[in-house]
């Protein structure tokens, strides 16, 4: 059963924890996205939009992937998540690392093949580090924070932080998560952890997306519950509904799982003091979106 089932990453779906940029382009007030990639900053940076954008990769480490016959229970900060009416479709103790590089098709181990019948509901279990490769052509001229090179490409470095590090407060300088410069940078793998959706938010959704709607818990491994603080979670608890229910049968041979990475990563920058000039300190996580299908 190993060819069962295979992830295949698409660029086309709408984020997971954000409704910005429709078609997945950086499009938005203060910034845009032309056809070849280039963005352009314009203004003040805590007056822009949303800007998100795909990586040229985008590894996560998945722990379970399931089906259910009814909407797993999420958990709390006082309740493990309940998922007895699931079954398992992957089950990785150890975790098993995906890169979802735009067009890629990767085939898992430890596939299980769920029986016949309707599914309405899937839930994935993942960490919550993701590895972005990212390298970034910009029309500004963009500064390495705080006094590094300058140019109008950026790339991430081999560095690993945590989201809730993206308000600026000890920021290093210069920085050593993102270089920028010329046309000749080599990106690296940066990893970063999501520890928060937002200030002091640690679930998100349901939200509407494409093929139905999702959610999403930061928890723990030890307890299974929803965190309370920063830096403390090390796996996310994700929940779709499906709009059109998966059905197993006798001849289903495929079950795809496609991930949405058009909006995975985004800019964590400053205003430089010259116009539409930025310090740029990392290009940091953005929402992934999931939908499963059954050939």
């Amino acid at each position: 059963m190993r060819n069962w089932l295979k992830i295949i990453v698409t660029l086309t779906i709408l984020g997971l924890f954000s409704n910005a940029n429709a078609e997945g382009y950086c499009d938005s007030t203060g910034a845009s996205e032309d056809s070849d990639g280039v963005i352009t900053f314009t203004g003040a940076e805590n007056a822009m939009g949303d800007c998100a954008f795909a990586p040229d990769e985008y590894t996560i480490k998945i722990y379970k992937m399931a089906l259910c016959t009814s909407a797993p229970t999420r958990p709390t900060t006082i309740d493990t998540y309940d998922v007895s009416s699931c079954v398992d479709v992957i089950v990785s103790p150890e975790g098993q690392d995906v890169n979802l590089a735009a067009g890629s098709e990767v085939t898992l181990s430890g596939v299980t093949r769920p029986a016949n019948g309707s599914y309405s509901y899937g839930y994935l279990l993942m960490a919550n580090t993701f590895g972005i490769k990212a390298k970034k052509q910009f029309t500004n001229t963009m500064h390495t924070f705080l006094d590094g090179a300058t140019g109008n490409y950026c790339w991430t470095l081999d560095s690993s932080a945590y989201d809730s590090q993206s308000n600026g407060v000890g920021w290093e300088n210069p920085s050593p998560l993102a270089e920028c410069g010329g046309a000749g940078g080599t990106a690296g793998i940066y990893n970063a952890t999501l520890d928060q959706f937002d200030i002091g938010e640690y679930t998100a959704g349901p939200i509407s997306v494409t093929g139905g709607t999702l959610s999403a818990d930061l928890i723990t491994d030890a307890n299974g519950l929803v965190v309370t603080a920063v830096r403390t979670a090390d796996r996310l608890f994700g929940v779709q509904t499906f709009t059109t229910p998966v059905i197993v049968s006798t001849d289903s041979s495929l079950f795809t799982v496609s991930f949405g990475v058009n909006q995975a990563s985004s800019m964590w920058m400053t205003d430089e003091g010259a116009a539409n000039q930025y310090d740029v300190y990392a290009i940091g996580s953005g929402p992934f979106s999931t939908f499963m299908t059954v050939e």
